[in-house]
C-alpha cells in the first residue's frame, strides 16, 4: 500500500516497523473548538486503511490523538465518538492527548485533518485528509436517517481532496444505498458464485494507492447493470467489496420482498 506523504509530496509505501503490525495515529481537533466533519473524515480514512490492511493479513493498531484536556468526559469528544460509531468506524484502540504523544510508541503513519499538524518527528508518513465544507440546513456530524450516506458521500472523493456536502449530496447517497441494499437482498436468494475477479482486483488496487475507494464504488455501480454476470457472482462481489467499504450492503437480506 502507498500514500502521498504530506511532508514530502512523494508517493511512499507504508512500511510497518514491526512485522505484521501497523501503528496508526489519527490526530484530530483543535484546542477550544468543537470537532468538525473534517475530523470525522480523518477517522474514516483511518478505518478504511485498517480494513484494507486486514485484507492483506496486516494487523492495524489505531490510536486517537486529541487536543490537550480532551481525554476526559468531554461532551464534544463523546459526540465525535458517537458519530464515528454511527458511520461504522471501528473505535481506536487507545486515546491520548497530544501532550502525551512523546510517551507513546512511535506511529508508522499519522492521519490528520489539520494542515498545520506537527506529527511525531519520527513517524514514517503523514497523510493529510482534505477539508470538508457543509451546506446543510442543520449542521451535524452525521445525518439522522442513514448515517452511512455520509460515509458513502465521503468515500466518493479522493482522501486528499476537499469535499462540499449538501442536502442533495446526502439524499443521493442515501438513495443509492437503498437501491444497492435491495439488489443485494434479492441476489442473496440465488445460487452462490465466485466474485468477479477483475472487479475485485481493480478495486483493491485503487485502495492500495492513496486509499482511493472510488474504483470500488464504480464497480458497485457497474454491478447494478451487469446482468450478464450470474446473480451469485454479483452478490459475492458486492459482499467482498463491502468488507472494506462497510456500507452495510447486506442489511436488508431476509427482510422480505423489495
Amino acid at each position: 500500500m502507498r500514500i502521498t506523504d504530506a511532508r514530502t509530496g512523494r508517493h511512499s509505501e507504508i512500511r510497518p516497523r514491526r512485522t505484521g503490525l501497523l501503528r496508526v495515529t489519527v490526530d484530530v481537533g483543535e484546542q477550544g473548538r468543537p470537532f468538525r466533519l473534517g475530523d470525522l473524515r480523518a477517522l474514516l480514512v483511518g478505518d478504511v486503511l485498517a480494513r484494507t490492511c486486514e485484507t492483506h493479513g496486516l494487523q492495524v493498531l489505531t490510536e486517537l490523538a486529541v487536543p490537550n484536556g480532551s481525554d476526559g468526559p468531554d461532551e464534544q469528544l463523546r459526540a465525535l465518538r458517537i458519530a464515528a460509531d454511527r458511520l461504522g468506524i471501528h473505535p481506536p484502540a487507545h486515546l491520548h492527548t497530544r501532550a502525551d504523544a512523546q510517551d507513546r510508541p512511535v506511529a508508522d503513519l499519522t492521519v490528520t485533518s489539520r494542515p498545520d499538524a506537527e506529527p511525531e518527528p519520527s513517524a514514517a508518513l503523514l497523510l493529510l485528509t482534505g477539508p470538508v465544507a457543509e451546506d446543510l440546513p442543520t449542521p451535524a456530524l452525521t445525518p439522522e436517517d442513514d448515517p452511512l450516506a455520509l460515509r458513502l458521500a465521503l468515500l466518493e472523493h479522493a482522501v486528499t481532496t476537499p469535499v462540499r456536502l449538501t442536502a442533495d449530496t446526502l439524499a443521493d447517497a442515501a438513495e443509492k444505498l437503498t437501491r444497492w441494499r435491495a439488489l443485494v437482498a434479492d441476489l442473496a436468494s440465488m445460487p452462490s458464485g465466485a466474485p468477479e475477479a477483475d472487479m475485485v482486483q481493480a478495486s483493491f488496487d485503487g485502495l492500495d494507492e492513496d486509499l482511493d475507494a472510488r474504483v470500488a464504488l464504480r464497480a458497485l455501480d457497474a454491478l447494478e447493470a451487469r446482468t450478464d454476470l450470474s446473480p451469485g457472482t454479483r452478490f459475492e462481489t458486492f459482499v467482498r467489496l463491502d468488507q472494506v467499504l462497510a456500507l452495510e450492503l447486506g442489511r436488508d437480506i431476509g427482510r422480505g420482498p423489495h
